[in-house]
């Protein structure tokens, strides 16, 4: 080689290989990379879809509209109204036949003029005569609503309802299986004095009575009831 000639750089073998160049020598992008962004792109896309889809079934399925214009709701009073009834019902009234009764009840709970007056009409359905006056009776029963209200439970398996931290966006209820569980609870003591010296005479057997609305959801979209509030009380024997 003469002095001072400077030998050319060899040219990698990708500048040399006819699948990567044009006829302008310009560089492509290999096959096997194109295809994979083209499937990362396709990917992306159809991810999108199904999480938008999903979010909208699952928007619909799992809408709950609970509309009531009174302090209680149909069911709630339902509950309650067939437990007192089943209360009154399995009342031991041998101590108090044939005789005039004038009534007291206390309760812990709003309800309790309300239950009164029905178990009022209860025990004069049953035979036993109701009087507004003490100072006419022969008993006066202080009747003790000890219980007396509607008690509500869930067991759920899946994902409560929540909101995105910070955004706030709300995220339904996730249920693939729901058991929501509502009870109706009433119970009754009644003590017997006499109307015109208040001494005290007897105490009845306790009573109670119990009601109940279960509400069942099965994978977001089944749906489905079980209660008891049709069926009749079973009244005492004695």
């Amino acid at each position: 080689m003469p002095p001072g000639q400077v030998l050319p750089l060899p040219r990698a073998a990708d500048d040399c290989d006819p699948e990567r160049h044009g006829t302008t020598g310009v560089a492509k992008w290999p096959r096997t990379s194109q295809a994979a962004a083209a499937s990362a792109v396709r990917w992306r896309v159809i991810s999108r879809c199904v999480v938008a889809a999903a979010v909208a079934v699952l928007a619909a399925g799992c809408t709950t509209t609970r509309v009531t214009q009174t302090q209680r709701s149909g069911i709630e009073q339902e509950l309650l109204v067939r437990s007192v009834e089943r209360a009154a019902a399995r009342l031991d009234l041998s101590h108090v036949a044939g005789r005039r009764v004038a009534l007291d009840l206390y309760a812990l709970t709003g309800d309790q003029a309300f239950a009164k007056e029905f178990i009022a009409a209860q025990l004069t359905a049953r035979g036993i005569e109701v009087v507004p006056d003490p100072g006419k009776s022969d008993l006066r029963l202080k009747i003790f609503a000890t219980v007396l209200g509607v008690d509500h439970s869930e067991t759920l398996v899946g994902t409560p309802a929540t909101a995105v931290p910070l955004v706030g966006i709300p995220i339904p209820e996730i249920a693939l299986f729901k058991w929501a569980r509502n009870r109706g609870h009433s119970e009754v003591k009644i003590f017997a004095y006499d109307p015109h010296t208040d001494k005290f005479i007897a105490a009845l057997p306790a009573s109670a009575g119990r009601a109940k609305f279960d509400e069942y959801t099965i994978l977001l979209a089944i749906s489905f009831t079980r209660d008891d509030l049709e069926e009749e009380p079973a009244e005492s024997a004695r």
